[in-house]
């Protein structure tokens, strides 16, 4: 086995900048110790992970930019030992607060996100949200209510979360009278089934139970973060949601109340006070992006003077892709593929979605906080990034 490899990325039709990209080895996980990876035009070393590929090692890093049309070639060394050196660069550590049911996700030592998973709370969400200077892009209301000035309705709409509002006549959306609640998994006394840090990424995985009014459970997902370490306070990460109905057959019915992931966002970013939605065909505000279907739709406004916005993606993956939105100008993005009845009632067409007992489906969304709105954003360039990411070859 050769203990060198180069690694050549093309960035295809359009900019690559600050794009996370993996290539898996051809080194055994179990065999590898650590790996240096260098750019082999300028000799600089690049920070970069290993993880376990579906066969073998994985290697991680962040593109720093590569402009159209062009190439980057890297190369990739197996070392015989850690080094106690490598390259300055950003990094992610999550570590669990016991205390307080959560765990905390930090990027260059600064929080990011906490995970909440305690069972004070109906269903998990990620509070706080914390974008490009330090600003605060979700709603604080209702899990703190110490900041003036923030809507205080949808008690249920907690910042970042996962929920839908008909399982099989359960309502797992809202927290009125005789709603269903989602309960975090120990496994082996831990709240996550695994959990991984590094200088590229950081990653935790959960179990979830999706269960009746009365906590009898209905089917369960599993539920993978990955964060990125991404400059400039820029902030991406992906969720993996795969859903298992371990109970019995299981059918999501229509209805707009609810989405896979779903975004409160920051009070001063609601349409009404200056924000605004945009989606990937040019629709603007909850008129004409409501109900549409579309690969990705972001929310951005003014928050503490600065300008900032958050963008979900779809994947091409997923069912039913592209998703419909279920977005209002009060603050509400969410990603739902099941509410037809309501998005187009003329065509009188319902979408229900039925899952066989013991089937797995999965679903697959990317989050981007970024600076400004969509255009200043680049969110169109970003959400390639994610569909379509740069060729990465072996050679």
């Amino acid at each position: 086995m050769s203990d060198r490899i180069r690694i050549v990325v093309e960035a295809g039709e359009h900019d690559r900048q600050k794009c996370p990209i993996s290539v898996d080895l051809p080194w055994a996980y179990k065999e590898l110790v650590d790996v240096c990876l260098q750019e082999e035009d300028s000799k600089k070393e690049v920070a970069c992970q290993i993880g376990k590929g579906a066969k073998s090692a994985k290697l991680s890093w962040v593109i720093d930019q590569v402009k159209r049309g062009e190439k980057k070639t890297y190369v990739a060394s197996s070392l015989p030992e850690k080094r106690a050196a490598k390259p300055k660069s950003s990094s992610v550590c999550i570590c669990q607060d016991v205390d307080a049911s959560k765990l905390n996700v930090f990027i260059d030592d600064q929080l990011f996100t906490s995970y909440h998973y305690g069972v004070e709370w109906v269903r998990p969400f990620l509070h706080p949200v914390i974008g490009p200077y330090g600003v605060r892009v979700t709603r604080n209301w209702p899990v703190e209510d110490k900041f003036a000035d923030e809507r205080r309705d949808h008690p249920h709409h907690k910042s970042i979360w996962v929920a839908y509002g008909d399982c099989s006549g359960v309502d797992n959306w809202s927290e009125e009278p005789n709603h269903g609640w989602q309960r975090t998994r120990y496994i082996n006394g831990k709240p996550y089934v695994a959990l991984e840090c590094g200088p590229v990424y950081g990653r935790f995985v959960v179990k979830t139970d999706w269960c009746t009014p009365e906590e009898r459970k209905q089917f369960e997902d599993t539920r993978e973060f990955v964060f990125y370490a991404l400059p400039g306070g820029i902030r991406l990460f992906d969720l993996t949601l795969t859903f298992h109905m371990t109970q019995r057959d299981i059918v999501f019915r229509d209805t707009k109340e609810g989405g896979l992931i779903s975004v409160r966002v920051a009070t001063p970013m609601d349409v009404p006070r200056g924000g605004k939605i945009e989606n990937a065909y040019g629709g603007i505000n909850e008129k004409e992006t409501w109900g549409k279907s579309s690969p990705w739709c972001d929310y951005s406004g003014v928050v503490e003077d600065k300008h900032v916005g958050i963008a979900l993606f779809d994947h091409e993956w997923n069912p039913r892709y592209p998703t419909g939105w279920h977005v209002r100008n009060y603050g509400l993005m969410t990603a739902n593929c099941f509410a037809w009845s309501y998005y187009r009632p003329e065509a009188k067409v319902k979408g229900h979605m039925h899952f066989k007992k013991n089937s797995r489906t999965t679903w697959r969304y990317r989050v981007y906080i970024h600076k400004g709105d969509a255009k200043t954003g680049k969110v169109a360039d970003r959400f390639l990034d994610y569909i379509s990411p740069p060729s990465v070859k072996i050679e």
